[in-house]
């Protein structure tokens, strides 16, 4: 693993000029952001992921830029709980994940290589850092796609993922998880903590750029 951070540059990739500039066009490519912490304070990470703009990403970065973008997600959130673990003075080394489904096509199948390293990643480099992880706004195509992904799961992390079907029980499940305040407003929560909620997880508009969107399915 020390070789491995050694390779990758890990312990400086926070402050990598070009990493993070590929991580701020990421984020309109793939809506997510950072977003307060849970009842057992895991830092809470939100990603529209059905809205992920599949063509762009593959037009856009080298599958070693994504690899370091994923690289530099794991190493913010571990970050974002080691200063929780000091603020509360107990030891937090887990996240939580929703990943919203809403909009998810078949071409998100494009990506699947790159999410297959990515899973590798997290089962070698950072084990046991998902604490949970929220599948919400399932489409109906979401158990064919899961049938691909499955296998590449460690049997550990399956037990932590939660899918959570349509509906209004959505709100319900998380908020029992977590606070109301921690959570934007469309998942039932009330944050008024982030500088556009309610929106609290910026989509960015393409409108203007939509050319190699048009052969999405």
């Amino acid at each position: 693993m020390i070789q491995w951070r050694i390779d990758n540059k890990v312990d400086s990739i926070l402050e990598h000029a070009p990493t993070l500039s590929r991580m701020d066009v990421l984020r309109r490519v793939i809506p997510s952001a950072q977003h307060g912490y849970t009842k057992v304070h895991r830092p809470l990470y939100i990603e529209k992921s059905g809205l992920t703009r599949v063509n762009k990403i593959l037009n856009m970065f080298t599958p070693e830029e994504l690899l370091q973008c994923h690289i530099y997600w794991l190493e913010y959130i571990c970050q974002r709980a080691r200063e929780h673990s000091r603020q509360l003075g107990k030891h937090v080394e887990t996240f939580t994940s929703i990943s919203d489904l809403h909009g998810c096509k078949w071409n998100i199948r494009k990506v699947f290589h790159i999410c297959k390293e990515f899973l590798y990643i997290d089962d070698n480099y950072y084990p046991e850092r998902l604490g949970q992880l929220f599948f919400v706004n399932p489409p109906a195509i979401f158990p064919a796609l899961w049938d691909i992904v499955k296998h590449w799961v460690d049997p550990v992390t399956k037990t932590k993922i939660i899918v959570v079907k349509k509906g209004s029980g959505t709100s319900t499940l998380l908020l029992q998880h977590i606070d109301s305040d921690q959570l934007p407003h469309e998942y039932g929560g009330s944050c008024k903590a982030c500088p556009t909620a309610p929106n609290c997880i910026p989509v960015y508009d393409w409108d203007k750029d939509t050319a190699d969107d048009e052969k999405e399915e």
